[in-house]
């Protein structure tokens, strides 16, 4: 006898009833299925180390709060100097042709300052008390101190903001020295020899 026609062992074939019964509990089981892996998923993101953020730019150092020059330094011609020359005193440059000299510093302007100027001649004896400093557009009187050849401003007005600072100092007579009959025949002013921007 053919083991298949044995009625004790054929699986009975399933009606349309248990059919929809099954398939609704697979799709259940789908169902669940898919809520475990999107907690799993919300899980993991949650307990994911953090991407590292960016590092910060570096803070720019403050700007110093004063500013100092001299003439053994650097002085351009067309900042309105002459070569470096030496006297008893120490280096200096005359400035010229022009009357006006210039000078940039990177300065913190929160709050006034004063400049100190050096000089080792003041070329025509009116200069003493002519000369002036300019920032900003105002103009600051410069003021001898005693009969030394150092003369101050008066306090600078503070400026907002952390851009270079353009000092000009007026020269108010340049001469020639060749009107006195002497060989040089450039237009001087003074004789710099130091700068000095401090707080007031």
């Amino acid at each position: 006898m053919d083991a298949t026609s044995d009625p004790n062992t054929m699986v009975p074939h399933p009606d349309a009833s248990d059919l929809v019964a099954l398939r609704a509990e697979v799709a259940d089981l789908r169902a669940r299925l898919e809520s475990y892996e999107r907690i799993l998923q919300l899980r993991d993101a949650a307990l994911a180390p953090a991407a590292p953020s960016p590092p910060a730019a570096p803070e720019a150092p403050p700007l110093p709060d004063w500013f100092e020059i001299a003439a053994d330094q650097l002085l351009p011609i067309q900042d309105g100097f002459y070569q470096l020359e030496w006297g008893p005193e120490g280096a200096f440059r005359w400035t010229g042709p022009g009357a006006d000299v210039h000078f940039e510093a990177w300065l913190d302007r929160a709050a006034p300052l004063v400049a100190t100027l050096r000089l080792f001649h003041f070329g025509v004896p009116r200069n003493a008390r002519d000369l002036a400093i300019e920032v900003d557009g105002t103009a600051y009187p410069l003021t001898r101190l005693g009969e030394e050849k150092i003369l101050r401003s008066d306090p600078i007005a503070p400026r907002a903001g952390d851009g270079p600072t353009r000092l000009t100092l007026r020269v108010a007579h340049v001469h020639s020295p060749a009107a006195s009959g002497k060989a040089d025949q450039r237009m001087l002013g003074v004789a710099f020899q130091r700068l000095r921007v401090d707080r007031a």
